[in-house]
């Protein structure tokens, strides 16, 4: 192994992970790139998340907190960070050997590059298999909204509105500027415990105007799929886009151009969790669902979806 040429560090947010934090820092450990930094946020774990995470050695510094959710502990480990990089893992997912030496190879095709990313395949217990994230896309995306070099790079010509039709970045295949991390405000505490709060911090990175995104499209990471992450509600996954849409429009983050395209996808979002919790019976929701769709998005099948749930019977 050997040095990286610009500084990286890691940030990896740990609760309860005493299962699978061994395997994920033997992974950051066999990269053929190193970073300068590891640091483990211990997130008030009460099993031995701590003593797995100081047991690993230089660089791994572990950092112990009272439990304040995944959000801000990656925020107090990237306050604890000396590199210009930040790079994030989650404490269950593994890296190939070559996810660094790819990150340090699209910087010297890319060097303006401000959000960095990789698309991933999935592992586990209920993991789909030969999954990967971009097998997701909607036909037409990446020549839509990417420029792809010779490297299986791609660079995002409009950010917000590629990644509001369609979002390829998860945290840990994600590598930013520490700069262009202050500048966009960090991981901010209040969504720490929101569904989607990664979300929240991507769409709010791309919501400036100058940041360049670049992806690969080479898989260089393992998304572990298993019971504990795994909702098997997913009427709330797609609800809390909605919600975290809802709230970017009316803070004013969502860029003056993308507003009405935002307003739409929300509405379409929120119906589309309306159909979802039909389909999953969560009778005890799709009431309230109902009631948070906008007029357009009020069918007569819906409402009659409504009512029939909220009479206890289901379709």
């Amino acid at each position: 192994m050997t040095d990286c040429a610009v500084s990286i560090a890691v940030v990896i947010p740990a609760y309860n992970s005493a299962q699978y934090l061994g395997e994920t820092l033997a992974s950051i450990a066999r990269q053929t790139q190193v970073p300068n930094e590891v640091i483990v946020v211990n997130d008030g774990s009460t099993d031995n998340t701590r003593q797995i995470a100081e047991s690993a050695g230089h660089p791994v510094n572990c950092v112990s907190i009272n439990n304040g959710g995944q959000g801000r502990a990656r925020r107090i480990g990237i306050e604890q960070a000396n590199s210009d990089w930040i790079a994030l893992c989650d404490s269950d997912d593994l890296w190939e050997p070559n996810h660094i030496e790819r990150r340090l190879l699209m910087l010297e095709r890319h060097p303006d590059a401000q959000m960095t990313f990789s698309d991933f395949h999935s592992f586990g217990p209920t993991a789909e298999s030969d999954h990967r994230l971009l097998d997701e896309a909607p036909e037409g995306w990446m020549t839509q909204w990417a420029d792809t070099d010779d490297l299986g790079f791609y660079r995002l010509t409009k950010s917000y509105p590629a990644i509001l039709t369609f979002n390829p970045i998860y945290l840990s295949g994600m590598m930013f500027r520490r700069e262009s991390y202050q500048r966009m405000g960090g991981f901010i505490e209040k969504y720490s415990r929101w569904i989607g709060e990664d979300s929240e911090f991507t769409r709010r990175f791309a919501s400036m105007d100058d940041c360049v995104f670049v992806g690969d499209i080479q898989p260089t990471w393992g998304y572990r799929r298993h019971s504990s992450n795994y909702s098997s509600v997913q009427w709330k996954n797609i609800k809390a886009k909605a919600d975290i849409l809802d709230e970017h429009l009316r803070l004013g983050v969502v860029p003056p151009p993308y507003v009405d395209m935002t307003c739409d996808e929300r509405d379409a979002t929120r119906g589309a969790a309306f159909d979802q919790a039909c389909w999953e019976k969560a009778s005890g929701h799709v009431a309230s669902l109902f009631s948070e769709l906008p007029p357009a998005q009020r069918t007569a099948k819906r409402r009659a979806k409504a009512l029939f749930a909220k009479a206890g019977l289901f379709f």
